[in-house]
């Protein structure tokens, strides 16, 4: 039997199965997998077969790529299809405009972060919310604490996610937070990994988040203070 769970809003689902990304999939109350996955990989679960731990280990690149950069809005956010989910089709991602454009109305807010664009293709970006907004059970809800609920694409020989994120950072002191945080795996990809690349940008641990088996891998809560910074 298949569940769906639109956790937009739903800070109860979030804290019973400790979810810290928006596309995770759970087998059998159990086997817990961030990400894309493939049919034959969801069966093997299915029957218990696949429960080694699946590590994507990564060493971010420190070799900074800017390119143009182009804010996230309902519109341009159709053209995050091929990074987020590996298919050029718009369609998919028509849901995802439609809530942006409501969470940039009911929080009177411009954009979401930034797009990273190189020779027209997405290659990155840095999307946030305001931390009250965010239906994960992280520790610290405040007004002034934005939360980094994508920071994309991670790469072993190009650093595509610095540039969108100190843009971002820039406009979030303008706009009055004084942190801002993150849920990133400690030395994989997903979600938002590898940890080590945040903590050379200045994000301070916090603390261990989920343990996910899977993946051979934590996730931890991490913080930026933009005001020293």
């Amino acid at each position: 039997m298949l569940h769906l769970f639109d956790i937009t809003d739903d800070e109860r689902t979030c804290k019973e199965y400790s979810i810290f990304s928006p596309t995770m999939t759970i087998v059998n109350e159990k086997h817990r997998w961030h990400g894309p996955f493939t049919k034959d990989q969801i069966l093997l679960m299915l029957e218990d077969e696949m429960v080694r731990p699946e590590t994507r280990p990564i060493d971010q690149s420190d070799d900074i790529v800017r390119g143009d950069l182009v804010t996230i809005t309902p519109e341009s956010v159709l053209q995050t299809c091929t990074p987020c989910i590996g298919m050029d089709d718009k369609g998919l991602c028509y849901g995802k405009s439609e809530w942006i454009a409501d969470v940039m109305k009911d929080r009177g807010l411009r954009h979401l972060g930034y797009l990273h664009f190189v020779d027209g293709k997405c290659v990155g970006g840095a999307e946030f919310l305001p931390s009250k907004k965010v239906p994960y059970p992280i520790p610290d809800k405040r007004d002034d604490n934005a939360f980094l609920t994508c920071s994309y694409v991670s790469s072993e020989t190009k650093d595509f996610k610095s540039h969108p994120l100190e843009k971002l950072v820039e406009d979030l002191k303008e706009q009055g937070f004084v942190t801002l945080s993150v849920a990133a795996s400690e030395h994989v990809v997903l979600p938002n990994g590898p940890k080590a690349w945040f903590e050379r940008k200045g994000f301070v641990d916090k603390g261990v988040l989920s343990k996910e088996g899977l993946h051979g891998a934590e996730i931890h809560y991490l913080q930026l203070d933009l005001v020293k910074g």
